[in-house]
């Protein structure tokens, strides 16, 4: 297991380096892991993510990146978008998982405020199994970090 999150790392920042606008950071919560964005267009962005609950989970996301207006609040944003994850379950089964996935949060880009290339995002993530049964889930509610190169 610490085989794949080293070489999944080392992969995101070979690829991080070939790109001008990428974050990749860590993803806590039901679903934690590796998470990874690359920007396509003006405001919109692509996540990959590499998450661990009962195996290995690779989701790929298309997101809308919307800004957020709350108060005087700057470098506020909100995201939407959808995509697909497959799956091989840890255990003695080696089951496999393929499935849809929806995500929607809200994100802060703490760069002005510590002089960091940082974002927070908080994300809620529903997850539905088309083959397989046990990598989807209706519950993930995560907290991101990511470093922006």
């Amino acid at each position: 297991m610490k085989k794949v999150i080293v070489v999944a790392m080392i992969a995101l920042l070979a690829v991080s380096f070939a790109f001008a606008q990428m974050d990749v950071g860590l993803r806590g919560g039901l679903r934690s892991g590796l998470t990874g964005r690359l920007a396509s267009g003006e405001s919109n962005k692509i996540e990959a993510l590499v998450t661990f609950r009962s195996g290995i989970i690779v989701t790929g996301m298309y997101q809308w990146h919307k800004p957020l207006q709350l108060g005087e609040i700057e470098n506020l944003s909100w995201f939407f978008g959808g995509g697909a994850h497959i799956g091989i379950s840890a255990w003695w089964t080696s089951a496999f998982a393929l499935g849809l996935d929806a995500i929607v949060g809200v994100e802060y880009d703490l760069e002005t405020l510590l002089s960091f290339p940082l974002k927070i995002s908080l994300d809620y993530k529903p997850a539905f199994d088309i083959i397989g049964g046990w990598a989807g889930s209706l519950g993930d509610v995560a907290f991101s970090i990511r470093y922006t190169f």
